[in-house]
């Protein structure tokens, strides 16, 4: 799913013309978002990517430049996950015929270990096969993070691989709640990965969320003269341009299964500047920078530098600051260091 427009790492992420979100750009590292994401998919298993429309170029530029064949389904305009996960769906079952297949969905924006992803990946795929279940990947809290939605684990599922049957999704915690979460130990973060065999889903979708899966049926299908453009436009009139977690799966819960990621996955959603802090070198005074990218740090500490440019950056008597330098702009704010 690469639909996303990464707000939040802004000015490196836009959206304008000529501009690419997050997902297409290389945040940490020599390759972008998607091609980390498309790496991780093991070589047997068949690629299809969902952008919108504006960068299905982009998509297959950057798919080629690693060496991958990939299908593009691309979506009018971004309508939120719960369409993008449908539409893929039903294109899927009319092009392949094929109910039984597995499908597994998967945010092109999230940074993690490869092959423990390709691992856990497998085994999932086999729950989802096996038991005739929605699958989920529940990452274990590390803190007690109020900006994720999380997922309550129940029983521990007989003849599984360390499967858990889900109790219930839960919204974005305050403060207090999230460290209850933390504390209980049967509360994972809600990572956005799905797996499912196409007939499992499509069935939830027709009964639990008909808003959005008739018109995009009735385009894939063609029961009628509306287009996906169309479909689309029913969908974000009538308010239901909404993610998958609210629009299904918070409604059958206790039909999913969740397998806990280990913790050397290393899970990352790069939801916010801070969440580069990892991958980053750190000096005497604190000062973050990107491996030889260090800029130049005078009387000053505590400062995170991620310089996308050519540019040299120096800072001086500065301390406790996030800056971010790009040929889209410059952003400069204090450091949250709760993240």
């Amino acid at each position: 799913m690469a639909g996303g427009s990464g707000t939040r790492l802004r000015p490196l992420s836009q959206t304008g013309k000529g501009q690419l979100p997050k997902q297409f750009l290389k945040i940490v590292g020599d390759v972008t978002l998607l091609q980390e994401a498309i790496k991780r998919i093991p070589t047997e298993l068949d690629v299809g990517i969902i952008p919108e429309k504006r960068y299905t170029e982009e998509t297959y530029r950057q798919a080629a430049e690693i060496g991958r064949q990939v299908t593009v389904l691309e979506e009018p305009f971004g309508c939120n996950t719960a369409a993008a996960i449908l539409y893929a769906a039903l294109f899927e079952y009319k092009a392949q015929h094929n109910a039984e297949k597995v499908l597994c969905f998967l945010p092109a924006d999230h940074k993690m270990d490869e092959e423990i992803f390709k691992e856990l990946l497998d085994r999932a795929i086999a729950v989802a096969d096996e038991t005739g279940q929605i699958v989920t990947i529940g990452i274990k809290p590390e803190i007690a993070e109020t900006g994720y939605g999380y997922i309550q684990a129940g029983n521990h599922m007989d003849g599984t691989l360390a499967a858990y049957q889900v109790e219930r999704f839960v919204e974005k915690p305050d403060k207090e709640t999230a460290e209850m979460y933390v504390r209980d130990g049967n509360y994972f973060w809600n990572a956005g990965i799905f797996i499912a065999k196409t007939e499992v889903l499509i069935k939830a979708a027709e009964k639990h969320c008909p808003e959005i899966y008739q018109p995009i049926a009735d385009a894939v299908f063609m029961k009628s003269t509306a287009t996906i453009s169309d479909a689309y436009r029913e969908i974000k009139k009538s308010g239901w341009n909404i993610s998958i977690d609210y629009a299904l799966m918070e409604k059958i819960a206790s039909q999913i299964a969740l397998i806990p990621a280990p913790a050397e996955l290393g899970w990352n959603d790069l939801g916010n500047w801070e969440s580069l802090y990892r991958y980053m070198e750190i000096d005497a005074e604190g000062n973050a920078f990107f491996p030889g990218i260090p800029g130049e740090f005078s009387d000053s500490s505590n400062v995170m530098l991620c310089n996308y440019t050519n540019l040299p950056v120096r800072i001086e008597n500065c301390s406790d600051l996030l800056i971010i330098s790009t040929e889209n702009g410059i952003l400069i704010r204090k450091k949250d260091d709760e993240v």
